[in-house]
């Protein structure tokens, strides 16, 4: 066993010499995360709010009660009172209650509102703004109808605004309780996307492409011949470069993760077991195909070639640059005959859905099984003469 672990404690430090390993390795895989992360940043479910100017002309009690019932908690509400001048840039989207309007509507008169959108805001947002506008309309009308049903010299025909507001803040008659059927396709967005999408890529790529340039190299200079000559078995040798290989994955790994974690706000989710051995199953899978590719390829060139396009397409099919519930389904399922469909699955799991070490057992074991098939091969291919 020292024989192996000298064998891949050498491999590592080849690699950590590498100057441009550095750049490789960390600081652009930093600047990917932070790059898609920000792009694709989707909805986070908390952060975003309709912003909406109301221009109040109305002096009466009900254009004052329909304010209030604009008020909420997705609303960025302004409200302009009738003598301010607002720069019309400053008015994303604005509305204007006209004058005479609590005068009116009692009156039994149809009033007006009109919704005013700069050109350019987003449509998404102003169809929301309509949607809440019509749902504070459909309440204070109801509102009023029970004001109308009232009898002629209750208290409501002397104070009918208090009445209003009281009927404003009682409990709701009815109620609609939203819950999710099962455990839904929500799709990863910003950050959580970003970060595990770019650190399965970057560490399947340079893993691959150091690991089989290497392995290349030492084969055509004649070095894994002379080590072949000395007091150790071929077996121990590919094992030393296997295990060097999982070191320079490992490593990798657990830095990029915790640079996604204190730059990004990335958590890793509450199952360290889990993830600590999704990570072990991910770096042995990648080192075993990248001492495949070292074993039969010829020389440095081709080793970096095929590295670099090899890993681009297993990212970009194993959902590492896009989630995978936006690919078709038939896709979908025919990408996880790569590892690294299996490990973003195990990832998201613990990521995005908050799910524990169960939830990446599948995953690691099938990662675990693309490991083994591909040291096996690499270990028949190798050839040390």
């Amino acid at each position: 066993m020292k024989k192996i672990w000298r064998i891949a404690r050498n491999d590592l430090r080849l690699t950590v010499r590498d100057r441009a390993a550095f750049f490789w390795m960390l600081l652009l895989p930093l600047l990917m995360m932070w790059l898609l992360g920000s792009v694709n940043t989707g909805d986070d479910g908390d952060e975003w709010k309709i912003a909406l100017t109301v221009s109040n002309r109305d002096g009466g009690w009900l254009g004052r009660a329909f304010v209030d019932e604009l008020r909420g908690d997705r609303v960025d509400l302004r409200e302009e009172m009738p003598d301010e001048a607002t720069a019309a840039e400053a008015r994303v989207r604005s509305l204007i209650i006209p004058e005479g309007f609590t005068e009116n509507v009692l009156a039994g008169e149809q009033q007006v509102l009109r919704l005013e959108q700069a050109p350019g805001s987003d449509a998404g947002f102003g169809i929301g703004a309509q949607m809440h506008v019509v749902r504070a309309i459909t309440r204070s009308i109801g509102r009023l109808v029970e004001l109308a049903d009232e009898p002629t010299g209750s208290e409501i025909e002397r104070d009918p605004a208090e009445r209003f507001r009281a009927l404003a803040h009682r409990p709701r008659l009815v109620g609609l309780d939203v819950s999710t059927a099962g455990r839904g396709t929500a799709v990863p967005s910003g950050f959580q996307q970003s970060v595990p999408g770019t650190l399965t890529m970057i560490v399947l790529m340079m893993t691959l492409i150091y690991g089989a340039v290497f392995l290349t190299i030492e084969k055509r200079s004649g070095m894994l011949r002379r080590q072949a000559g000395l007091p150790v078995s071929k077996a121990q040798i590919f094992c030393g470069k296997l295990l060097g290989r999982m070191l320079v994955a490992g490593l990798q790994l657990v830095v990029l993760s915790l640079a996604g974690t204190l730059l990004f706000g990335v958590s890793w989710g509450e199952a360290p077991l889990g993830l600590a051995l999704l990570f072990v199953s991910f770096a042995f899978a990648v080192a075993g195909l990248s001492t495949l590719l070292g074993a039969v390829l010829a020389n440095a060139a081709q080793a970096s070639s095929v590295g670099w396009i090899l890993s681009m397409i297993l990212a970009a099919l194993g959902g590492c640059w896009w989630p995978s519930e936006v690919m078709p389904g038939w896709l979908r399922t025919a990408s996880h005959a790569l590892p690294t469909s299996w490990a973003m699955d195990g990832f998201h799991a613990l990521i995005s859905f908050g799910r524990g070490t169960d939830a990446v057992l599948l995953p690691a074991a099938v990662l675990l099984g693309f490991g083994a098939l591909f040291s096996i091969a690499g270990a028949k291919l190798l050839r040390f003469d």
